[in-house]
């Protein structure tokens, strides 16, 4: 889950991605004083474990920080492994989830509860980061399986009902809170996200809509839209991290404000 290279010789603009950002993680960390030479382990490992703690080192400037560049940062550099997570762990699911969805979710967690991190080893953030991709997959079964179960009489389904909605005073207002966090998390990304999307071109908010909203098969629009269906998934691509650095843009306004 980190920003490491891979063991197999990559195209050029993909190495050259991977090298900028890189530069840009030490870039930050090296601004605000950090080394991944302060994490236990670190210290003289090979490149993997190197490369593994420049994620758990960003995530923990950001911890301290909260500086949303930082998480921008963090994000593109774990972003295509925690992405990969996610696809491993749904494929035993079928087709039940959608991954992007999984994957924000994950992401919408680090960004609230970094307190709960530790770099105390180098992997420490692939390690957390895949748990909350766990975490994340489980309440999507959750709230698809928290029906009742209709074979039941009727008084079994409200006796199972109630049970389910017993819960101890000290975990209700844990549940609160936790929503209330999470509905004033989503508000905030909801506005960016609209105010992203309006920069877009009228082509690439029509492409979004038909694949996002409408859910349409990539084959089925490029047909339409008389392109390669590998061409309309660029366009895909650019307009959704046209979108992410916009919101990164926003949110670091919005914290520099609040500061």
């Amino acid at each position: 889950m980190t920003c490491s290279p891979s063991q197999t010789a990559d195209r050029p603009e993909v190495s050259r991605g991977r090298d900028r950002i890189r530069t840009r993680a030490q870039s930050l960390l090296d601004l605000h004083g950090c080394s991944i030479d302060t994490i236990p382990g670190a210290t003289g490992a090979d490149e993997s474990i190197q490369a593994a703690a420049v994620a758990t080192a960003l995530m923990d400037l950001f911890r301290r920080t909260g500086d949303a560049e930082v998480f921008d940062c963090l994000v593109q550099c774990a972003g295509p492994q925690l992405f990969t997570r996610v696809r491993s762990r749904l494929r035993s699911l079928g087709a039940q989830f959608d991954p992007q969805e999984v994957l924000q979710d994950t992401i919408v967690n680090i960004y609230r509860y970094p307190d709960r991190f530790d770099a105390s080893r180098p992997g420490a953030f692939a390690a957390w980061s895949s748990t909350i991709v766990d975490n994340a997959i489980r309440r999507l079964l959750r709230q698809r399986n928290s029906g009742p179960d209709v074979s039941l009489s009727p008084t079994e389904v409200l006796s199972q009902q109630a049970d389910l909605q017993t819960r101890e005073p000290g975990l209700q207002a844990q549940d609160h809170e936790e929503c209330e966090a999470t509905f004033s998390a989503f508000r905030v990304l909801l506005v960016c996200y609209l105010a992203a999307f309006e920069t877009l071109s009228a082509r690439e908010r029509f492409v979004l809509q038909m694949v996002e909203v409408q859910r349409m098969r990539y084959g089925e629009l490029a047909v339409m839209l008389g392109i390669r269906p590998e061409a309309l998934k660029m366009v895909v691509f650019r307009a959704r991290k046209r979108i992410f650095d916009r919101i990164g843009q926003l949110l670091s306004v919005r914290i520099r404000a609040a500061a």
